[in-house]
C-alpha cells in the first residue's frame, strides 16, 4: 500500500489525484463518483488524503461556474490547455474557499502541478493569475451591482444562469435562493442499518472498531452518518452485507410506501437497490419484491446488493418502464416509481450534473415521468398504493406530474401522507406532497407523493 504521510492535507500527490478526477470528469465525461473511486483506489491514499483529495475534488466542481466567472476577469484560462484551466479552477478553489489552506500554498502548489504536467513554460502565467485572484478575492466575491439578482445568485451559488431564472419564475427570489442554498451536512456519508443481518447498536461498534466515529442520522432510525473519505465499498462490514450507502431522504421513500410482510411490491425503476432493499427490510424478508430496470448492468446492479444484503424475496427484471404490459395489471399491492429525474436536489453529492444539464433534456423529462407513472398505476390492485418520487426539486418533474395525473385517473387521489411523515419533517409536507429542500432540512432534496387506487 503507498502511504502519503508527508501530504495529508497537502502535497504534490493528492493535488495530481485530485487533477486527475476534475480532467476526467470536465473533459472525458466521466462522472465523478466513478472517476474520484478509480483513482482513490490507484493511489490507495491514508484516509484522511482521501478526504482531503474528495474535498478539492467535489468543492472544485461544486463552485466551477463561479470559479469560471472569477478567474474569467483575471485571464482566459480555458484557451491555454485543458490541464491548466483545471490546475487554476482547483487553485482558484483553495484561495477562495478553503481557509485551512494559505494562499501561497496554493499558488505554489499549482506551479508544481504544471511542471509534474511538463507544462513549465505556462507555469508564470498560472502563479500571475492566481496571485492576482489572491489580492482581489475580496473585491471580485461581493455581489455585483450592475447584474441582475438571477445573475448574482447564479454567480454566489455557482449554478446555471438559465435555472436560477427558472427557479425565481416558479418560486420567486427568496424560495428560489433557499433552494440554491448549499448542504452544510455534504461532509457526512449516510449509511442505511441492514435489519435482516445486523442492529444499529451492533453496526455502530464494528465501524468504530475500524476507527470510524458514527453519529445517528437526522430522521430515521436505521440511518447512521460519518465523516466522508476513503473507499467504504473495501470496508469488511460492507462486504458482509451489513449496511447500503443510501441518503435519508431515499430512505423516507420506502418508509412512505410502508410496505408490509407477506406483500408483492413493484419497484418499478429499481437500480441500484437501496429502496428495494430497505423495502424488504421492512417486510421482514416476508412477501416479494419485482424489481425493473431498463439496463441490464443495472439490472445486474440491484441483483448483487440483494445477494450481499442476503436480501432473497427480490426478483430482478429487465423491463421498460414505459411500456404497458397487460400481464402486470392488478398484480401488486404498492407499486413505487422513483421516476428518473434531473437531479437537481442531489448536486451537492454530483456536482457534475449542473455542469452537464441542458435546457432541452430538462423539458424532455416530465413526458418520459409521465408515460411511467400512466404506465405502472395500471399494476395496482384496487386500493393499493401509487408512490412517486423524484431526487429533484423541479415544479415540472414533481407537482404538475402529479396533477396531470390525478386529473386524468379519478380512480386515484391523493393518500394521507403525515402518519408515515416523521414528526420533524412533518413542516416539509406541503399540499399533501412531501418537498425536502437541502438547505432546510440538511438532507438530500426530494418529492415524494402517496396516491392511493380507490376500490
Amino acid at each position: 500500500m503507498r502511504k502519503n504521510k508527508d501530504n495529508r492535507n497537502g502535497g504534490l500527490q493528492v493535488r495530481l489525484a485530485a487533477l486527475q478526477v476534475l480532467k476526467e470528469v470536465n473533459r472525458d465525461g466521466k462522472y465523478i463518483h466513478i472517476s474520484l473511486k478509480e483513482n482513490l483506489r490507484k493511489w490507495r491514499f491514508e484516509r484522511l488524503d482521501a478526504a482531503f483529495v474528495t474535498q478539492l475534488v467535489y468543492g472544485t466542481l461544486e463552485k466551477q461556474i463561479s470559479i469560471d466567472y472569477y478567474l474569467s476577469k483575471l485571464s482566459n484560462p480555458k484557451r491555454v490547455n485543458p490541464w491548466i484551466e483545471n490546475i487554476m479552477r482547483m487553485g482558484a478553489y483553495q484561495i477562495l474557499y478553503m481557509d485551512k489552506v494559505p494562499d501561497f500554498a496554493a499558488c505554489n502548489e499549482a506551479v508544481e502541478l504544471c511542471k509534474a504536467k511538463g507544462l513549465a513554460g505556462l507555469k508564470g502565467f498560472v502563479n500571475g493569475t492566481l496571485r492576482n485572484l489572491s489580492r482581489n478575492k475580496e473585491k471580485l466575491l461581493k455581489p455585483d451591482p450592475n447584474l441582475s439578482d438571477a445573475e448574482n445568485l447564479s454567480i454566489l451559488y455557482s449554478f446555471p444562469l438559465w435555472l436560477v431564472e427558472q427557479w425565481i419564475e416558479d418560486y420567486g427570489l427568496a424560495a428560489a435562493e433557499e433552494i440554491l442554498k448549499p448542504l452544510d451536512t455534504d461532509n457526512y456519508t449516510t449509511i442505511r442499518v441492514n435489519t435482516l443481518k445486523t442492529s444499529k447498536k451492533d453496526l455502530k461498534a464494528k465501524l468504530e472498531s475500524c476507527g470510524i466515529e458514527v453519529f445517528d442520522g437526522l430522521y430515521l432510525d436505521e440511518a447512521l452518518r460519518f465523516a466522508s473519505g476513503g473507499d467504504i465499498e473495501e470496508n469488511p462490514f460492507y462486504q458482509e452485507g451489513n449496511f447500503i450507502v443510501q441518503a435519508e431522504s431515499s430512505m423516507l421513500v420506502s418508509r412512505i410506501v410502508d410496505p408490509k410482510p407477506g406483500e408483492i411490491i413493484l419497484d418499478a425503476c429499481s437500480s441500484p437497490g437501496g429502496k428495494t432493499t430497505h423495502m424488504a427490510e421492512l417486510m421482514n424478508g416476508k412477501g416479494k419484491i419485482i424489481a425493473w430496470d431498463i439496463h441490464p448492468h443495472r439490472v445486474e446492479l440491484v441483483r448483487r446488493n440483494s445477494g450481499r444484503m442476503n436480501v432473497d424475496i427480490v426478483e430482478p427484471l429487465l423491463f421498460d418502464a414505459t411500456v404497458p404490459a397487460a400481464e402486470w395489471r392488478n398484480i401488486f399491492d404498492r407499486v413505487l416509481i422513483d421516476a428518473p429525474c434531473s437531479g437537481l436536489g442531489i448536486v451537492h453529492k454530483k456536482p457534475d450534473i449542473k455542469l452537464n444539464i441542458s435546457k432541452k433534456a430538462l423539458k424532455q423529462l416530465p413526458d418520459l415521468q409521465y408515460r411511467i407513472l400512466d404506465a405502472c398505476s395500471k399494476y395496482v390492485k384496487p386500493g393499493g398504493v401509487l408512490v412517486y418520487s423524484t431526487c429533484t426539486i423541479n415544479l415540472s418533474e414533481n407537482e404538475a406530474i402529479i396533477d396531470k395525473f390525478l386529473k386524468n385517473n379519478n380512480e386515484y387521489y391523493l393518500d394521507n401522507i403525515l402518519p408515515l411523515t416523521p414528526e420533524k419533517l412533518h413542516s416539509a409536507v406541503e399540499n399533501g406532497f412531501i418537498k425536502l429542500i437541502p438547505s432546510r432540512y440538511g438532507i438530500d432534496g426530494f418529492f415524494i407523493a402517496r396516491l392511493r387506487r380507490k376500490n
